[in-house]
């Protein structure tokens, strides 16, 4: 079974052959440039073999050109680091300009995309990362939700600029080759009132997906933070879901039963900072796979592989699951 029909068949909760698995981390520096990421993305992938390769650009591409300042990265995710907010005050946001993402980071990305794409095509599905439009507006606003609520009005008409964007990055992406999508949110949580959620999120999310995604291509939503809310998040066209699951819940035997498609997670790596003996981490996978009850796992971390994880641990938790099967049954 190649790695196309075997993620086919996890996105349907289908039994397969062989246990699939998708890892990702951030590439500091590399991520600066389209071939640059070729690079670090390619030796990933060709040392560490998953069954699907996202995409993992960097982490405020997106708000680069709306006008953030971005410095270095976070020691520990990998992530860039904004220096300075385009937005600071409410009225700032009447700033806020269309942008064109064929060009500046937004079309580096695409670039990058095309690239990958040219070198792995027919070989693994892949799946560009893209952020939910309102994830990209807390990024050039970290007040973004307490100017919403103090006018609506302005953030609501301007917020549709970053939507438009997001909708063409997402359609240039998929016909730059990506087989499917990432889509990352950080407030499909406790942070927004159900009626904001479902204005912020929910509908500009679902409206970004039945734009662009064909039948062929594949949606993987990933919530991020606690406490995320599935039973909204489950009534989007999505094809998979990944969040920590390790951390928090619901856990992945609990989601199985609300949700038929796709799960993504199992890998806590996080936790993995204070573990020296590779053999630990062996343990808490195969104890993870032991305790799901179901088909339709496709292991991965619940966000990011920190980069602090080394190559050895991260070759030792691959080993692990290309084996859960013979482990398992032994």
């Amino acid at each position: 079974m190649d790695k196309f029909d075997l993620i086919k068949k996890a996105l349907k909760s289908e039994p397969t052959e062989k246990v699939p698995y998708a890892i990702w981390k951030h590439f500091p520096e590399f991520d600066k440039g389209p071939e640059g990421l070729l690079k670090a993305q390619m030796d990933f992938q060709n040392k560490f073999d998953s069954d699907i390769m996202k995409i993992s650009i960097s982490g405020r591409a997106f708000a680069s050109d709306f006008g953030a300042e971005l410095g270095g990265y976070d020691p520990d995710s990998g992530s860039r680091i904004c220096m300075k907010y385009p937005i600071e005050s409410l009225e700032d946001w009447e700033n806020v300009k269309k942008v064109d993402v064929t060009r500046g980071e937004f079309g580096n990305q695409i670039k990058a995309m095309k690239l990958i794409h040219r070198e792995v095509d027919g070989k693994v599905p892949t799946m560009m990362t893209v952020f939910s439009p309102f994830m990209v507006a807390s990024q050039i606003d970290p007040n973004v939700i307490s100017h919403y609520r103090k006018d609506p009005q302005l953030i609501g008409e301007q917020f549709k600029i970053i939507i438009s964007a997001m909708t063409d990055f997402t359609k240039a992406s998929l016909d730059a080759g990506a087989d499917g999508i990432f889509l990352a949110t950080q407030h499909f949580n406790n942070k927004l009132t159900d009626e904001e959620r479902l204005e912020l999120e929910f509908t500009p999310m679902k409206s970004l997906i039945k734009k662009t995604l064909k039948k062929y291509n594949f949606l993987v939503l990933h919530l991020h933070g606690d406490n995320p809310d599935y039973e909204l998040a489950t009534k989007l066209p999505i094809n998979a879901i990944n969040w920590h699951d390790q951390q928090t819940a619901p856990n992945l035997s609990e989601v199985r039963k609300i949700f038929k498609g796709g799960l993504l997670g199992g890998l806590n790596a996080e936790s993995w900072k204070d573990i020296s003996n590779p053999e630990d981490v062996s343990s808490l996978i195969s104890s993870v796979y032991k305790n799901f009850k179901g088909s339709g796992l496709i292991i991965a971390p619940g966000c990011v592989i920190p980069q602090f994880v080394s190559d050895s641990i991260i070759e030792t938790a691959v080993k692990t699951i290309k084996n859960l099967k013979k482990i398992i049954n032994a």
